[in-house]
């Protein structure tokens, strides 16, 4: 009888002991893949190179080239603007990186034309986690100068038309050399050519669509007259209708086509005016 009783007390207390091994385990595992033991991944803040970026209606912006220099602890940025500037106003920059938000880093045109800006920004910390750009708009002012620490802060915000950021874990890392202006114009002018080219044939190829489109329309109504003869006063009726729809749409494609047309002249014009320039430079 005490045997028995010290079996079942033996298996009780093994029972007992497997429940908090599993539950140490189990607990275990939870607290390895938990946040509150682990760091939070940090998320890439890198923009997006080579799109075309709307900033709230007031002009738009593209990154051509952000490259990090790690031996010299320079970048070098390169954007095309539309719109950002105007006779009035100019682009300035100012850049900080995530390691030291508050000390900025020094920054220097080293080229503008045309919309186009190349960026040098020196004294890149060599962990520096991100680094943000800001635009800003430099406008010229006429009103009396404001000694207000408060009011020149706001100014400075409202200034700011956006930030563009480059993370250190996906930035392109090449070699920043001196070269001269002349340099930096024909190699973005180049760039610009081929892409205006490329404009020029994406719409030859919306042409060709819109083209294909009003073939196959012109089909339809074809089809549609054809069986006019054989229809109902009333079928002739919403046949007509339809023919009428179809022919609506069809002059909508060929005035979409002629605004594409006077795009591919204007964009044709301003290559030619760009391997003016660059002709200029060479010279």
């Amino acid at each position: 009888m005490k045997k028995n009783k010290r079996k079942k007390l033996a298996t009780h207390w093994s029972n007992i002991y497997v429940a908090v091994t599993l539950i140490f385990m189990l607990g275990f595992g939870f607290f390895l893949s938990s946040k509150v033991f682990l760091a939070d991944k940090v998320d890439v803040l890198s923009t997006e190179i080579n799109k075309e970026f709307n900033v709230n209606g007031r002009g738009k912006f593209t990154i051509k080239e952000w490259i990090y220099d790690e031996k010299d602890n320079e970048m070098q940025v390169t954007l095309t603007t539309s719109g950002l500037t105007s006779y009035m106003s100019d682009l300035d920059f100012k850049a900080v990186s995530k390691v030291n938000v508050k000390d900025e880093l020094p920054t220097k045109i080293v080229y503008s034309s045309n919309d186009i800006y190349i960026v040098n920004i020196s004294k890149i910390p060599k962990d520096f986690g991100q680094v943000a750009l800001r635009l800003v708009k430099d406008e010229m002012n006429f009103e009396e100068e404001v000694f207000d620490e408060d009011q020149l802060k706001k100014r400075e915000k409202d200034a700011i038309i956006t930030s563009v950021y480059a993370d250190q874990t996906v930035v392109d890392r090449g070699d920043i050399s001196e070269k001269d202006i002349e340099e930096y114009a024909i190699k973005v002018t180049d760039e610009m050519i081929r892409n205006t080219k490329k404009e020029i044939q994406d719409r030859q190829k919306e042409i060709e669509k819109n083209n294909l489109i009003v073939k196959k329309i012109n089909e339809k109504i074809s089809e549609q007259k054809g069986e006019l003869i054989y229809q109902t006063v009333d079928e002739q009726t919403v046949t007509n209708n339809q023919i009428y729809s179809m022919e609506q749409e069809i002059e909508s494609y060929n005035t979409d086509n002629e605004t594409l047309k006077t795009d591919i002249k204007s964009l044709e014009t301003k290559i030619e005016r760009l391997n003016q320039r660059k002709d200029d430079l060479q010279f």
